[in-house]
């Protein structure tokens, strides 16, 4: 197997977990985005050589309960994710109109670039995930429980308690 072959089956795995947790957060995703095989992915996503232009996994989609909220996730090459990927992100996501957004990224992030995310904080809900933190769903092992997120009472009570 090329080291393309390799790349594009790490990227159809974390291209399903990513879709499975925007859809486990209440988002729209069609279930043959989360269920496309390997061969699906690859002619649909990679090029003759078998390298896939992360670019193209790009997606926006919308909440289930409210139409009007909307995420982006960012799908960048560089290695190492700075200032300037940062701004194309918040560009993009200005552009557009969207308040949250995720970035996937295949090596590190810069403190710099993570400081961009706590200074957007106020105006932006961003997110993000090394590939590697993606390649496997951990929320979907049977070892970890359900997830839910409480409502204002519910904290309230528990935080009393």
């Amino acid at each position: 197997m090329s080291a393309d072959q390799d790349e594009s089956a790490k990227l159809w795995k974390v291209n399903r977990t990513i879709h499975e947790l925007v859809k486990d957060r209440g988002f729209q995703v069609s279930d043959d985005e989360i269920n496309m095989d390997l061969a699906t992915f690859r002619n649909h996503y990679a090029n003759q050589s078998g390298s896939v232009d992360r670019s193209q996994l790009n997606f926006f989609t919308n909440h289930r309960d409210n139409p009007s909220v909307q995420i982006f996730i960012f799908f960048t090459d560089e290695k190492s994710v700075g200032v300037k990927t940062m701004r194309k992100l918040l560009g993009i996501l200005e552009e557009k109109s969207i308040q949250q957004g995720i970035i996937v990224f295949p090596g590190n992030m810069t403190p710099s670039a993570r400081k961009v995310i706590v200074a957007m904080a106020s105006t932006y809900k961003l997110e993000e995930f090394s590939e590697s933190d993606l390649l496997v769903n951990i929320t979907h092992h049977t070892l970890v429980p359900k997830h839910e997120l409480l409502t204002p009472q519910q904290k309230k009570e528990l935080l009393e308690t």
